[in-house]
């Protein structure tokens, strides 16, 4: 009896260390979509490619993303960014994104929270229309998703849905439109010391009979990690991107940043 309690004991004491308590905020996803409400700003820098014999497309950018909490449930964000697009079988192009502007909703009940809200993104200032999403139309992204806190290890999981629409939120005139559906999981790990493990997935479906284009679904890993740099909320990350489709969006790459978390009247966690 006493050897199975400590078989039962040394079984239990590593999850007990997984799952230990721990207030530390819920970490802010690399790549996909936020659930939480956060005070942060984020600078970062990504690169991804696709290749094979006949085919090469890379992309690479540069963007700068806010968020602000409205009390304890509610956050406005918003984003810009610069893009380097080129590609052997389309057009490339470089120059500004489309601007983000973004309102979110968050509400915890113990071990879980539950989020949602919506992304606009504006019309793109220098992509050329080569048949996939206009370029003069706005995107409207609205999402769910839920949290489970476990202490150290966290668990957060998002859907989304785009549409094209004009500057009144209606269906343009036009024959077909770009629409898509997301899915997204990221797991995190607080070490005991200032490191975050973080595994994300994320995968992207065009739905609605959308305009048909190579290579428009996708599914990805992303492990990486995120670094806490002293007790000031600051954070550096580095995280991959590994195409498991064989038709996938892009292949490989990596996305890298700093991320600022800040408060008003407290210390940043």
């Amino acid at each position: 009896m006493k050897y199975r309690l400590f078989l039962l004991l040394a079984f239990l004491s590593p999850l007990t260390e997984i799952f230990a308590s721990d207030k530390t905020s819920i970490p802010y996803p690399v790549w996909g979509q936020s659930v939480g409400v956060y005070n942060i700003f984020v600078i970062s820098a990504d690169a991804k490619e696709y290749r094979n014999s006949k085919d090469y497309d890379r992309n690479r950018k540069i963007s700068l993303d806010g968020e602000l909490k409205l009390g304890d449930h509610f956050s406005i964000s918003a984003g810009y960014g610069y893009v380097d697009q080129y590609a052997t079988q389309a057009t490339t192009w470089s120059g500004w994104d489309r601007w983000r502007a973004g309102l979110k909703t968050f509400f915890t009940l113990g071990i879980f929270s539950i989020g949602g809200g919506v992304n606009v993104y504006g019309p793109s200032a220098s992509e050329p229309w080569i048949g996939e999403r206009n370029p003069e139309l706005l995107l409207v992204r609205p999402h769910l998703g839920f949290v489970l806190d476990f202490g150290k290890t966290k668990f957060q999981a998002f859907g989304l849905y785009e549409r094209e629409t004009d500057s009144k939120f209606r269906d343009p005139v036009q024959d077909k439109y770009y629409r898509y559906m997301e899915a997204g999981a990221t797991l995190s790990y607080d070490t005991s010391s200032n490191w975050i493990l973080v595994l994300e997935a994320t995968y992207r479906m065009a739905v609605e009979n959308t305009i048909p284009t190579p290579r428009s679904d996708s599914f990805n890993l992303h492990p990486g990690v995120q670094y806490k740099i002293g007790d000031g909320g600051g954070r550096v990350f580095f995280s991959g991107l590994y195409g498991m489709r064989k038709d996938n969006t892009y292949d490989q790459g990596f996305k890298l940043g700093y991320q600022q978390m800040f408060t008003f009247g407290e210390t940043p966690e």
